[in-house]
């Protein structure tokens, strides 16, 4: 298991559990790579596994055992209220048709939001044995190796990904989403959590994704914030709750926010 350094955060705590609980959701998700893989089709056309759910179980009994006065929000189980004031965000497998297909990106994500603002922050990626994670102050890491954005200045010099423009392609939106993705050096394909995980490392510059859920972004924002980068959403409201996400190297968000014709972007 990833062991978090022992850092300023007061999370330290709520740190070491998330990345216990993601690895071992982790071996449920590699186990299963090797059986048949069955799935169902929700109300909104994603695909859901039996292991989704077996993993969202798994982690809200820790969570919940851990700490009983949390609220936890689940993409599959839905909201449990807590009295504590702050909400733990779980997507117990993001990427399921990846993993239907065996393709390697996909990742068990959990965060902590506390004071308007996720303060814990964990990816684990099992099938690339990679697990970054992050808690307010105490900064990013990839296994033992901290986190670090890029430092690339311009959007003519950045590679980038972006997740909508196909899906709202008769959109101003998607068209914008299309026209800032050919202002890049290089327009990377999407690649689920793995994305955002290459925007804290350094590989990627930015991603714009017009589709999230906050169970999607969460952990992400965390992670990405405590790496020096910066994260809104489309409107430069700094929030993992606008439905779309932007994570970037902080350097080029206000140039990514221009360029997506966002008319007041924050100071």
């Amino acid at each position: 298991m990833a062991e978090a350094r022992l850092g300023a955060s007061v999370y330290e705590r709520e740190l070491q559990k998330a990345i216990a609980l993601a690895t071992q959701a982790g071996k449920r998700q590699l186990t299963a790579q090797v059986q048949r893989r069955v799935f169902e089709i929700k109300a909104d056309g994603s695909p859901v596994t039996t292991v989704d759910r077996e993993c969202e179980t798994l982690i809200r009994e820790g969570l919940r055992s851990a700490f009983p006065e949390d609220g936890i929000l689940g993409e599959e189980g839905g909201m449990q209220e807590g009295t504590s004031g702050r909400t733990w965000i779980v997507d117990p497998l993001d990427g399921t048709r990846p993993f239907i297909r065996g393709i390697p990106t996909y990742s068990c994500l959990i965060a902590l939001e506390a004071v308007g603002e996720p303060v814990v922050g964990v990816i684990h990626l099992p099938a690339l044995k990679e697990t970054c994670w992050a808690s307010s102050g105490g900064g990013a890491f990839q296994n033992d190796r901290p986190l670090r954005v890029s430092n690339t200045r311009t959007l003519s010099e950045a590679m980038g990904s972006g997740l909508g423009q196909v899906e709202r392609l008769d959109t101003p939106i998607g068209k914008q989403l299309l026209a800032t993705m050919h202002a890049c050096d290089y327009a990377y394909g999407f690649m689920d959590n793995y994305t955002y995980a290459c925007v804290a490392a350094g590989r990627l510059d930015f991603c714009i994704n017009l589709l999230d859920k906050v169970w999607d972004c969460a952990a992400a924002a965390c992670i990405v914030s405590e790496a020096g980068g910066a994260y809104s959403d489309i409107n430069g409201n700094k929030t993992i709750h606008g439905g779309s996400i932007i994570v970037s190297n902080g350097f080029l968000h206000e140039a990514i926010l221009a360029a997506l014709a966002i008319t007041d972007p924050p100071a």
